[in-house]
């Protein structure tokens, strides 16, 4: 006999007096998994570009991008998500659609569907703001199985013109998942 259970998590919105822990998210969701795509300095430079405290000080207080961490029912840090709450999806007629920018899980919960919570998370987000779709894009090597799942279609490539991004890193695809 098998037992199920449902997953809670609970979702806490970041702003600016959480720059510190927002740093430090980033750094601890991202860095574990990465390291390997990039060319020497690559990974700092990344993170400075993303988790800088001056770029994200902006980001924080733009009322058009929201971060939102996720925190298991025992308190435990999940993960985190960055969405640009209206940005229109490239080459597509949906104009009206949340871009899900980051989606980041900590280490310990890897693997084990959290990904799929905060996906669902995500597209509840878009819902509430009256989106009709949520799009985001991922590299070739990245996850692109977990989007699947949760309902995405590949629109089309894309490419990532970053220095220090290893040059077999840059291609990547833009996915969809329409709404209602």
């Amino acid at each position: 006999m098998h037992c199920f259970f449902k997953i809670l998590y609970s979702y806490q919105q970041l702003f600016l007096p959480d720059l510190a822990l927002t740093q430090k998210l980033g750094r601890e969701t991202y860095e574990p998994y990465y390291p390997h795509i990039w060319k020497p300095g690559g990974l700092d430079w990344y993170m400075e570009r993303c988790f800088g405290t001056e770029i994200l000080t902006n980001e924080l207080v733009d009322p058009n991008i929201e971060f939102w961490l996720a925190k298991d029912e025992a308190g435990q840090m999940v993960g985190f998500l960055k969405f640009i709450l209206e940005k229109p999806v490239p080459d597509h007629p949906i104009k009206n659609a949340l871009y899900l920018e980051k989606i980041y899980l900590m280490p310990a919960f890897f693997g084990k569907g959290a990904g799929q919570h905060l996906i669902a998370f995500c597209k509840q987000r878009a819902a509430q703001l009256g989106r009709a779709a949520v799009w985001l894009m991922v590299m070739k090597n990245g996850p692109v199985w977990a989007y699947e799942k949760a309902g995405f279609q590949t629109l089309g490539e894309v490419n990532w013109d970053f220095e220090f991004l290893k040059e077999e890193e840059r291609g990547g695809w833009v996915m969809i998942c329409p709404l209602g």
